[in-house]
């Protein structure tokens, strides 16, 4: 038996047990941090609610045998708390400019703080460097009317005619469409973790409804990941995804674990991870219940595939 961390943060930390002869690790294997009980998904465990520059504890056990590891976390610069800037965190009010604020004013080595409540958004963009905790008892709440959403252009023509400039897409190809719930482009070196959860607020009396029609624009995905570098995303709940949950799309070195990916199982086109023109993603401990496909590797079709060159390289770490 062994534990290996695998990320660690200033306040969480992802951490594997493996060597331990058994595929079902939830009934057969237990582990605790600092005597706290951990939820294991797969041998893959999320460890929140730490704090910077702290030393930690984890205990494993597997029948008779047992291990340990301990590690300390990393250093954290300051806090900004989505609510000393406006967000009311109720459910009702439009807590978007809150968010979108205190990620636009957030420094290096440092993070931004949903705390304990429902907030109300329509799309939040993240920047480089962003450290985003969705923590326990958060909630994210996606703007169900459509036109709240901006729309994302598919190719735009650059001023000299010579070279184009891609931001919407649908099913591979460059067609305009809402912007992602949450939506990264042209970024690098961002966490967003937790133990909250993302809702799409998706239902068949909007964005499902004639779901292959476009309204507007093409319907958004939860989780859009655009020409990034270096994105990770632990711990949390995602469901009721307008279309595809996650969908990282020409992006490099993108982790994803300890998820759990929540869609009803007659909502159209709600795949749980769709890998586009991607190079170095990793998956690993995620719990699917999904109407569509969990994980779906993409090119792009005929346009995007003839006129961009971009090599994939994915690792899929399935427990059975």
């Amino acid at each position: 038996m062994k534990i290996n961390i695998l990320r660690c943060g200033a306040r969480f930390a992802l951490a594997e047990i493996t060597n331990c002869g058994s595929f079902d690790f939830e009934k057969n294997v237990s582990a605790d941090i600092n005597g706290r009980t951990l939820q294991l998904v797969g041998g893959i465990c999320f460890i929140d609610g730490l704090l910077s520059e702290n030393e930690y504890t984890i205990t494993a056990a597997y029948g008779d045998e047992t291990a340990q590891l301990s590690f300390k976390t990393e250093y954290e610069f300051v806090t900004l708390d989505v609510r000393n800037f406006g967000a009311y965190g109720d459910g009702i009010h439009d807590d978007t400019v809150y968010i979108q604020a205190a990620i636009a004013a957030c420094p290096e080595k440092s993070r931004v703080l949903i705390p304990k409540g429902k907030y109300k958004i329509t799309s939040l963009f993240l920047k480089s460097g962003v450290n985003l905790e969705v923590a326990s008892g958060a909630e994210l709440i996606a703007d169900n009317e459509r036109f709240s959403h901006p729309i994302m252009p598919g190719m735009i023509r650059s001023c000299d005619e010579k070279s184009e400039y891609n931001l919407g897409t649908w099913e591979g190809n460059p067609l305009k469409m809402f912007a992602g719930i949450i939506t990264a482009i042209d970024a690098e070196n961002i966490t967003v973790y937790g133990a909250g959860t993302l809702n799409g607020n998706a239902s068949h009396e909007d964005w499902w409804y004639n779901e292959k029609v476009m309204v507007g624009a093409f319907r958004p995905r939860l989780m859009f990941i655009e020409r990034c570098k270096n994105v990770s995303v632990f711990g949390l709940k995602l469901m009721n995804s307008p279309s595809w949950t996650i969908h990282p799309y020409f992006s490099e070195n993108v982790t994803l674990a300890a998820l759990r990916i929540n869609n009803p199982q007659n909502s159209p086109n709600t795949d749980g991870i769709d890998v586009e023109s991607c190079k170095n993603v990793k998956i690993e401990g995620i719990h699917f219940t999904l109407g569509d496909d969990c994980i779906a590797l993409k090119s792009g079709k005929i346009y995007m595939g003839r006129n961009t060159a971009f090599l994939p390289k994915i690792y899929i770490f399935v427990a059975v």
